[in-house]
């Protein structure tokens, strides 16, 4: 299972991956209760989580120069976990969901704001794991 995407490519990936010394049950909890605070969509099958953060709406609406409009960047990522020898294997991939848009060309400061964003999510991810690189 994954976030339904829409068939627009995201302008903005990140992928990273971690060893864990949590199970994979406590990483997956670990990680849906970190994103709590965001009111992020957070959906799990089996050891994948799927997390929605952000508004489209609220974005396109105030843009990148207002700050309601930077904590509302439409952005998701996807957590793969698998159980290893000592813990767990971490795989995560964080895009935008900007979706439909006119052109491919970023607009000013969204390429820093979406870049700022995906390593936030990247990094709540690793620190609700309480994981290290090397996965």
């Amino acid at each position: 299972m994954e976030i339904a995407r829409s068939r627009t490519k995201p302008m903005f990936e990140k992928t990273d991956q971690w060893l864990s010394p949590l199970s994979p049950g406590e990483v997956l909890a670990a990680v849906s209760t970190a994103f709590a605070p965001e009111k992020a969509k957070v959906r799990q099958d089996g050891n994948v989580l799927d997390i929605r953060t952000g508004s489209n709406l609220q974005y396109r609406l105030w843009g990148n120069l207002f700050s309601v409009g930077r904590r509302n960047l439409p952005a998701a990522i996807t957590i793969r976990v698998r159980a290893a020898k000592q813990g767990a294997e971490i795989e995560a991939h964080a895009f935008d969901t900007f979706g439909f848009r006119l052109t491919d060309q970023a607009f000013f400061g969204a390429r820093e704001s979406f870049e700022d964003r995906l390593n936030e999510l990247l990094e709540m991810v690793a620190t609700a794991a309480k994981a290290s690189p090397g996965a």
